[in-house]
């Protein structure tokens, strides 16, 4: 961590510090500041056309709710139900049912009710993900009874598979203090990491917990992003946080944040910049009859679609490629914090957007996501698995392989810049595929859907059934 990682004053906004944007998809668990971070970031996430929804798969006490903020409480809530809700509010908490009373409500970061609330089950999450790009999602995924730090049980943590990150929370408070004092399971961490229940928790041990891959990484899919939060009451220890961020294992986290009250104060973060990604918008849709980027999905332009799941990966900047139909397109983007490209040339095929697309990035970019318009499946965790490949292995293109075949999403390093820019007519990725096979990363595509492309009206209509 230390050789990729630098130092550095967190942003005062928590979600600019986690690299969060609306329409993110994070679950929380570990222990120590988990259901404070979820409400802060309900407050600073959602808005009139950005909604977030604070929710979990397992318990939370219900909060005494501000104005502003609704709650629902429903078995299986319907996509449709809660754009309806959006309307009316931009923030909400989610559960299904209330089930258990208590004696005394705890203290936090808000007042709350003496109940708590059950959560949908993951599966249902998972559904309204991916009918719902538009909305943030804050998911509470395991408890951890108050405690400072948390071992999962063998049925924790119950994440969604649709997850785009993942961030796990321990509170620094529990350092120096004996481990099965404040350590949630702390027979099963012993286990694992040795010690005595006696034991003073050091920063060393406290990196162990968080970075185990039974411990504080189990059960995060591949491709989600990884992220520690770091939490303390009143005063910031920067040698403690020093000491954590040294005996973290090299790509356990992609960034380290300590929170102070609350408060983003230090940040251990990536140096490189992020990827970008680059939108292809610019067809006119012949086979499909019309601009594929206008076709309704779900009540929203898919071009608005796609672009928000690439937003959610993190790729940044954000460059869209219009051309026919351009002043509808950039209409259908409104709002979104995207680059529109016109490509005047539109019409020579998908060089000349591809073309378009890296004259307008930034001299600092370092690789770039090429995604197509009519791929609304893709997956933001797909397009992370693509970086990490990249960064793990050093080859300039990442590319899915389904059936032998390579398939876009791609990912391409500045070394190909130049040869991209040589493409003709309809050429793309695999012509570079087959030219320069020794620089590509094949990755095994996991779902087919991730890949799929929506070539005819027909097509089109029975995706949208199946979703």
């Amino acid at each position: 961590m230390r050789e990729a990682l630098t130092v550095r004053t967190a942003p005062a906004a928590l979600h600019e510090a986690l690299g969060l944007a609306p329409g993110a998809v994070i679950a929380f668990v570990g222990a120590g500041g988990k259901t404070t971070t979820a409400w802060r970031l309900l407050h600073e996430l959602g808005g009139p056309d950005a909604p977030a929804v604070w929710t979990t798969t397992t318990h939370i006490v219900e909060p005494v709710l501000p104005e502003g903020i609704g709650l629902l409480l429903s078995e299986a809530p319907s996509p449709e139900l809660l754009r309806a809700l959006f309307r009316r509010l931009p923030r909400w908490v989610l559960g299904a049912r209330r089930v258990e009373a208590l004696a005394e409500p705890p203290n936090g970061p808000y007042p709350v009710h003496p109940w708590k609330i059950q959560g949908p089950p993951p599966e249902h999450l998972d559904r309204l993900i991916l009918r719902m790009p538009e909305a943030s999602w804050l998911i509470e995924a395991d408890g951890a009874r108050r405690m400072a730090l948390k071992w999962p049980a063998d049925h924790e943590p119950a994440l969604p598979a649709e997850v785009d990150a993942v961030a796990v929370v321990a509170s620094l408070e529990a350092i120096g203090r004996p481990i099965g004092a404040v350590t949630h399971r702390s027979a099963l961490a012993l286990a694992h990491l040795g010690g005595h229940p006696e034991d003073p928790v050091t920063p060393e041990w406290l990196a162990a917990l968080v970075s185990h891959p039974q411990g504080g990484q189990k059960g995060i899919p591949s491709g989600a992003r990884r992220l520690l939060i770091l939490t303390r009451g009143r005063t910031f220890d920067p040698e403690a946080f020093k000491r954590v961020c040294a005996a973290l294992p090299q790509a356990a986290f992609e960034r380290v944040v300590v929170l102070v009250g609350g408060d983003p104060v230090a940040l251990v973060g990536p140096a490189a910049p992020r990827v970008a990604g680059i939108v292809l918008a610019a067809g006119e849709g012949r086979r499909f009859g019309s601009p594929k980027a206008l076709a309704d999905w779900h009540g929203r332009p898919l071009v608005r679609h796609v672009t928000t799941l690439a937003r959610r990966a993190g790729l940044d900047p954000l460059i869209v490629v219009v051309g026919a139909q351009a002043e509808a397109v950039r209409q259908a983007l409104q709002g979104l914090p995207v680059q529109i490209v016109e490509n005047p040339n539109w019409q020579e095929g998908m060089s000349s957007s591809i073309r378009a697309g890296l004259q307008a990035l930034p001299p600092s970019v370092e690789a770039f996501v090429l995604l197509q318009v009519d791929q609304p499946l893709v997956r933001p965790r797909w397009l992370n698995r693509l970086i990490e490949i990249h960064r793990a292995t050093g080859r300039p293109m990442v590319v899915g392989m389904l059936e032998g075949e390579p398939r876009p999403p791609a990912l391409f390093a500045r070394p190909l810049f130049p040869a991209l820019m040589t493409l003709q007519g309809e050429q793309g990725g695999r012509a570079l595929v087959r030219a320069f096979p020794e620089a590509v990363a094949m990755v095994p595509v996991p779902d087919p859907s991730w890949v799929m492309d929506i070539d005819t009206p027909e097509a089109y209509r029975e995706t949208i059934r199946n979703l």
